[in-house]
């Protein structure tokens, strides 16, 4: 699902870079990327990009409790499947103009964040690109202090570029268990009986 919520964050605003800037269609500018390759040389596919790296994952903590069981109509009736809460996530990516031209890289990454600004929750209704067991994406531009951006390109072993952080709200990940689906109570034999 992570790889999911990004692509559509990517694939929405290289549509919307293209259309402000009359940009061809060849190549996307955004890219889905770490910034430098395994071995912790550059990456050549990145220059003259902007890219969005994951930096990190947080559970979600405000709706940390959820039903441990999906309820769903079945053929007779209500039926639910045991299984685990939902997983919900917070994802905190870096958006960095990785430009050989730097008033470049600054337009870019300023219309960036008008975009975010002006589009910051991602829904099936107005994001034809986002998965549909995503409900919502919410984007949040995050205040990082100099000192957590010195540990940020020490982490992502790059030098210093002009970059933002946003923190991708409420991921939910659930996995369909792969037991039976039961019937529901509808009613106590007490009840029933009565």
């Amino acid at each position: 699902m992570i790889h999911l919520a990004l692509q559509a964050l990517v694939a929405e605003l290289n549509a919307y870079l293209k259309r402000v800037f009359s940009l061809p269609d060849s190549q996307p500018l955004v890219l889905l990327t770490a910034l430098t390759a395994p071995d912790g040389s550059a990456n050549a596919d990145n220059l003259n990009r902007l890219c969005l790296t994951l930096v990190g994952l947080e559970q979600e903590t405000t709706m940390r409790n959820g039903a441990a069981v999906r309820m769903q109509g079945g053929s007779n009736g209500l039926e639910y499947t045991p299984g685990n809460p939902a997983v919900r996530l917070n994802v905190r990516v870096v958006l960095a103009a990785n430009f050989s031209d730097y008033p470049e890289a600054l337009k870019f990454l300023s219309a960036a964040i008008a975009f975010f600004q002006r589009k910051n929750v991602l829904t099936a209704q107005n994001t034809p690109a986002l998965d549909a067991r995503l409900d919502k994406v919410i984007i949040e531009l995050e205040t990082v202090e100099t000192q957590e951006w010195s540990y940020l390109w020490g982490m992502l072993g790059t030098k210093c570029l002009p970059a933002v952080v946003y923190k991708v709200r409420m991921l939910t990940l659930q996995e369909v268990p792969d037991g039976q689906a039961r019937p529901a109570i509808s009613a106590t034999a007490q009840q029933a009986t009565s």
